[in-house]
């Protein structure tokens, strides 16, 4: 899953590094869909090591950029192992199979996204309202009411390497069956005859439209 230079003219995509290619033709069917929900899922998953790598790079007196990153890094992972309509979702007894620390962890940091980080609905974060109340025979009893908000820090040495490691293990996972079903569609492909590959349609791209936000992609 090397990154490519691709460019686009005459409404057609040309990769760079294949000499002799004349067409990227289009792909349609179930392995096509998997496969391309393999590469979603590799995009962020590389994005969150992005995000989570990114954190020794900021000095500990920006503490909001490090938490930005963290809970970045975070949301990306679980991503990929949440309810996708769209999509399919990663399984962590696939992922982790045996490791029972593994998967107590990732219980860890799906309770964290799910109900403190996007969801505001556990202990970790809080707010205590309150008055501050005068001495006896000042004119006013209460001085002002405030309300004094906490907030958990989870990003520390260990939980750091924790998700480094869920990170690196979902990615290899990833890649593995992103590789073997490269492997069998190509299998396929040269058991087909020439003039049949090149009268199949172009991979095309079409731009989201604003009133595309709320509607659920069509693929395949």
């Amino acid at each position: 899953m090397e990154p490519l230079k691709i460019n686009k003219a005459d409404d057609e995509f040309h990769v760079e590094g294949f000499p002799d290619a004349v067409k990227v033709i289009r792909l349609d069917g179930h392995k096509a869909k998997r496969l391309a929900d393999l590469a979603l899922h590799k995009s962020d998953l590389a994005f969150a090591m992005d995000c989570l790598e990114g954190i020794n790079q900021i000095s500990a007196d920006q503490p909001i950029l490090r938490e930005g990153l963290w809970r970045s890094a975070i949301v990306h992972l679980m991503k990929c192992y949440g309810r996708n309509d769209s999509r399919f979702s990663l399984d962590v007894k696939s992922v982790l199979k045996s490791d029972l620390d593994g998967k107590g962890v990732f219980k860890f940091f799906r309770n964290l996204r799910d109900m403190h980080l996007v969801h505001d609905s556990n202990a970790y974060a809080q707010c205590l309202p309150g008055a501050i109340l005068n001495k006896e025979g000042i004119d006013h009893k209460i001085a002002k009411i405030i309300c004094m908000g906490f907030q958990s820090q989870t990003l520390d040495q260990t939980a750091f390497g924790n998700l480094h490691l869920l990170i690196s293990r979902s990615m290899e996972w990833v890649v593995q069956k992103f590789d073997a079903l490269c492997e069998d569609l190509t299998r396929e492909l040269e058991s087909v005859p020439y003039r049949d590959l090149i009268k199949r349609d172009s991979v095309t791209y079409s731009p989201p439209k604003l009133e595309e936000i709320d509607k659920r992609r069509a693929y395949l």
